[in-house]
């Protein structure tokens, strides 16, 4: 009975060893499997709907998109991870080899040529258009729209487009506003009467149009091919041949067999995947040009003095552009500050006083200024105040025209407010620690309240409060960088305009970069230097 139990408890041992063994070499392969993908770095904006954006479920689509997943699930051995960035770090992205390739709806460009890798062919022809609001003449021209303001993306090819018209035609100028935005924003503010146009493709002009319900007018280019030659690209770094020669001729096979036909159907509406002669004749000159060239290129260093990766000989020349826009900078962080410090001690004096109501606004106030990002606050001001002014203006019959109302103006409201939140805390807790044993002495000998104020508290809370509203005065400077996100060309926005003209996003950044440090070294020293002498100041009071 027993040699019974010893023999079915082997069985049962081997039966379980067996079916171990068996998971663990079906695990074993699995892993195999998953280990030999190959990851791929995609960098992309989301934002260039119906392109690429992110659906209702916050889920990553568009044709660019769902052609990569397409062409990842059919290969099989690879992996593609999207980087969600801004539009002008795309191109630094693939300099820094951060990504492998960027999708972006993005066409050709000399700069672009000369440095990246271009998928052979375009995947999906897109046509540029002036876009305005309805009125115009049907043969309007960029000549008819002097001096009118076109809202654009910095570094983009209509930006550059503008800069190139504004160069050539000096009589016929437009005003080039820059703004941080995605096309929709941008085409939606043409309506909204914010600006007077913009240049982008019909696609992006339908799908604002069927998606808002708003009604725009288009005007063809006749030099279209200026802006850029019809087509978006997938753009590699230069040394990914193999990359792009694999992923085209997927592509290549789904155009054969309808099945880039249908993506273009669904998220364009129309079939925009067909190649013109002209289109198929142009690249592959340039296919044949690039392969003849690709040994050559191979045996270049990286690090050659050519200057095509990085090239610090020009950060010398970028510094003295971006000098130019450094009064803008410094305009916005002088105002802010004093907004900031007047609202943020009147504030401070409310809340120690706890005045009924308003003291409770404000604590809600400070709140929501410290606890919200400085970009909403200044999205907020530029967009939302327009809109509450207007109301009022509807309301009372006022004439405002709130599109006249300068940019700069909305910068100053948010990153001052913003300030003000800040430095109430700094000024009330260095109120707070004035000895009370001084303000006694000073009542003592018939001080009035005002005369306390201005020789006891303030000269003992200003020397307490220095080093903290010094470094909330460097933290607005930096602060100031956003400004660009609503057309205000500061140093840094500057910076991305240079950087989208050469594409030297790096060397753009350095010089940038730069440029801050020595302001904030100086702000550093102004602020020892009122320190020391608050300091001395009221030792002097003391011993008097």
């Amino acid at each position: 009975m027993e040699k019974l139990k010893q023999s079915k408890f082997k069985s049962i041992l081997i039966s379980l060893s067996i079916i171990f063994c068996t998971l663990a070499i079906l695990l074993s392969q699995q892993t195999i499997q998953v280990e030999a993908k190959e990851t791929i770095v995609v960098g992309t904006s989301g934002q260039t709907k119906p392109l690429n954006y992110f659906d209702g479920q916050n889920k990553l689509t568009g044709f660019e998109i769902e052609l990569l997943n397409k062409i990842e699930q059919d290969l099989g051995d690879i992996e593609f991870k999207y980087e969600i960035t801004e539009f002008a770090s795309l191109f630094a992205g693939l300099d820094s080899n951060k990504f492998d390739l960027v999708a972006n709806n993005l066409g050709e460009a000399k700069e672009r040529r000369e440095k990246y890798l271009f998928s052979k062919y375009p995947y999906v022809m897109t046509h540029n258009v002036l876009i305005t609001k309805q009125g115009h003449k049907k043969d309007l021209t960029l000549a008819d729209l002097k001096e009118k303001t076109f809202g654009v993306v910095p570094s983009s090819p209509q930006s550059q487009f503008l800069e190139a018209w504004n160069k050539d035609h000096p009589n016929e100028k437009v005003v080039i506003k820059y703004v941080d935005s995605d096309p929709s924003q941008i085409i939606r503010d043409v309506h909204s009467g914010k600006f007077d146009a913009t240049i982008y493709a019909t696609t992006y002009l339908n799908d604002v149009q069927k998606t808002f319900g708003i009604e725009l007018q288009s005007h063809p280019i006749q030099d279209e091919e200026a802006i850029r030659p019809p087509g978006s690209y997938f753009i590699f770094a230069k040394d990914n041949l193999a990359l792009r020669d694999r992923l085209d001729r997927q592509i290549e096979k789904y155009r054969q067999d309808g099945s880039l036909k249908t993506l273009s159907i669904e998220f364009l509406g129309e079939d925009n995947t067909k190649l013109t002669p002209e289109i198929i004749k142009q690249n592959d000159f340039v296919d044949q040009k690039l392969r003849g060239t690709e040994k050559e290129t191979k045996t270049k260093s990286q690090n050659s003095k050519d200057g095509k990766l990085f090239a610090p000989e020009i950060i010398p020349g970028i510094i003295k552009d971006l000098l130019k826009k450094l009064p803008i900078t410094i305009i916005i962080t002088v105002i802010s500050a004093i907004i900031g410090l007047i609202l943020g001690f009147l504030i401070s004096l409310a809340k120690i006083k706890k005045i009924p109501v308003l003291s409770q606004i404000l604590t809600l106030f400070v709140s929501f200024m410290r606890g919200t990002p400085q970009l909403i606050q200044l999205f907020l001001a530029f967009y939302g105040l327009p809109l509450v002014m207007e109301s009022i203006s509807q309301h009372f019959t006022l004439a405002i025209n709130v599109n006249n109302i300068p940019a700069i103006l909305y910068v100053f409201i948010a990153l001052g407010l913003n300030e003000a939140a800040y430095t109430s805390e700094t000024f009330r807790a260095a109120i707070l620690s004035v000895d009370k044993k001084e303000i006694e002495a000073a009542r003592s000998i018939g001080m009035t309240g005002g005369q306390i104020m201005r020789r006891i508290i303030l000269p003992s809370a200003l020397l307490v409060a220095t080093p903290s509203l010094g470094n909330s005065i460097i933290s607005l400077l930096k602060g100031t960088s956003l400004a660009f996100t609503v057309t205000v060309i500061e140093i840094m926005g500057q910076a991305r305009i240079i950087g989208g003209a050469n594409l030297r996003f790096f060397e753009a950044y350095i010089a940038v970069a730069l440029i801050y440090w020595v302001i904030c070294i100086a702000i550093e020293h102004l602020v020892n230097r009122l320190e020391k002498k608050l300091s001395k100041g009221l030792t002097l009071d003391h011993h008097k």
